[in-house]
């Protein structure tokens, strides 16, 4: 599990980091808003499953785990408030 963690979160910063370095190094490479909008709202989700997979092996663990449910509860705020407006 921790591999398939690890996936999704240099998933979702490839789906980041790759539109921007084409957009940096081309002069007429341009984006539309809702791909924009398509690429950030999926790289969070990836993060959202991410920390989801953090959790529950800390659960199993009896580890802490408090930081990591707000870093969903934010991030899924975000989402949702990016969804709606």
């Amino acid at each position: 599990m921790s591999k398939l963690k690890w996936f999704l979160y240099v998933s979702a910063a490839l789906l980041v980091v790759i539109p921007i370095s084409v957009a940096l190094m081309s002069d007429h490479a341009t984006f539309s808003a809702a791909f924009s909008h398509t690429v950030i709202s999926i790289a969070m989700i990836l993060v959202i499953l991410g920390k989801v997979m953090t959790i529950l092996e800390k659960r199993r663990e009896n580890k802490r785990f408090e930081p990591d449910v707000g870093a969903v509860i934010g991030l899924s705020i975000v989402l949702v408030f990016s969804l709606i407006f």
